[in-house]
């Protein structure tokens, strides 16, 4: 399928423009030693986690996990679906996990693959702190051992409700985010059978439930700041058990068009090979070598939002390494609703009710057992 003439139009536009113009090559900075990143530096240049983990800086960084979390996917769906690493005693002979608790129950040695190398690495991350921070949450926090004073503890700012039902114990969604990613996300987005890269395919579903985790558990930071806007209006809501009207109130559709757009076009543009063909042959000086690239990307950029936003019905013709759609699907079908599933419980409680029950952590209220792309 040839690409239409416009978009044609418009990258030649593009490489034309850049390699016509200086400015489009970016400023020369000085070279920075990366050891003088480390010098010595006055009081005054410090800061502590009070001054720097805000609503505005969490926001920030769950832009980043955002793009963790769909480069990850798109990484784990260059291996098949390997479902021995999910099975228990799948890789028998495991044994407890490298300093993590032992409750000396038959149960606790039967463990996956992932669940073992899960939770090392949640009692390694433990040890500097990770599971201290509101916006984290282990998988196995019963296995974790104390945090051992290597570090220091942090003042947090207080960015949650004080009420000591919400906490990170009550308002763990964790499990849920297991199954789901195991049973619903790994089948959508990987091909069928054994590949033998295991220990590669459990360090990419680490990363991704993670990122998952951390990007849906900002629930909390969102519902407390929509009931900071109008908490007689939720005050009233939730003293009624009206859940319903909780989560209408709640919802804006509009920012969650926008969230879904912005997925399928991260995953449209990081999921495809650079238009290398596109690139011209420029012998020169490094900056026309620059300029070049510069205008390469730019042209993979235009071709890349083009795809995410034209609905295609032969996907034969998108050169990614995944259907982009299979990221909108999953925001769309499992990320906004169990962010919303959180906001809810978390409202709930800020009022001082328990939520209704289909609001449970080990469940969503609108169950999802497949994934079905647009």
């Amino acid at each position: 399928m040839e690409p239409p003439p416009i978009l044609i139009l418009l990258i030649n536009l593009l490489l034309f423009s850049a390699l016509q113009c200086k400015a489009f090559t970016p400023p020369t900075e000085p070279h920075v030693h990366w050891s003088n990143l480390y010098s010595s530096s006055s009081v005054e240049d410090n800061v502590t986690t009070l001054d720097v983990l805000s609503l505005d800086t969490i926001r920030a960084d769950l832009g980043r996990e955002e793009e963790t979390l769909i480069f990850s996917l798109i990484e784990r769906a260059q291996f098949r679906h390997n479902d021995i690493v999910y099975k228990v005693d799948g890789m028998p002979g495991l044994g407890v996990p490298a300093g993590s608790l032992y409750f000396d129950s038959a149960e606790e040695l039967e463990l996956s693959f992932l669940e073992y190398m899960l939770i090392g690495t949640e009692v390694l991350h433990s040890m500097v702190r990770r599971y201290e921070s509101p916006q984290e949450h282990a998988f196995f926090p019963s296995r974790l051992p104390g945090t051992k004073e290597t570090l220091a503890k942090l003042d947090y700012p207080r960015l949650l409700s004080r009420r000591s039902e919400v906490n990170n114990v009550n308002l763990n969604w964790n499990k849920i985010v297991y199954d789901k990613y195991i049973n619903v996300i790994v089948p959508a987005i990987c091909a069928k059978g054994d590949d033998e890269q295991y220990g590669s395919t459990i360090t990419r579903d680490i990363a991704i439930l993670q990122a998952f985790s951390k990007r849906i558990h900002f629930g909390k930071f969102v519902a407390e700041s929509k009931y900071q806007s109008d908490p007689q209006k939720y005050q009233q809501l939730v003293e009624d058990g009206d859940a319903d009207g909780v989560m209408a109130l709640l919802t804006n559709a509009t920012v969650e068009e926008k969230l879904l757009t912005r997925a399928k076009l991260k995953a449209t543009t990081y999921g495809r090979e650079p238009l290398l063909s596109s690139l011209p042959n420029v012998d020169g000086e490094e900056e026309d070598q620059t300029t070049a690239i510069i205008a390469a990307a730019a042209a993979a950029a235009v071709v890349a939002a083009v795809e995410a936003m034209t609905k295609r019905e032969d996907n034969a013709d998108t050169k990614g390494k995944m259907d982009p759609a299979i990221i909108e699907t999953i925001y769309r079908d499992l990320i906004i609703p169990m962010t919303k599933d959180i906001e809810v419980a978390y409202l709930f409680l800020r009022c001082g009710k328990e939520p209704p029950v289909k609001y449970a952590p080990d469940r969503m209220s609108v169950d999802v057992t497949e994934l079905s792309p647009n």
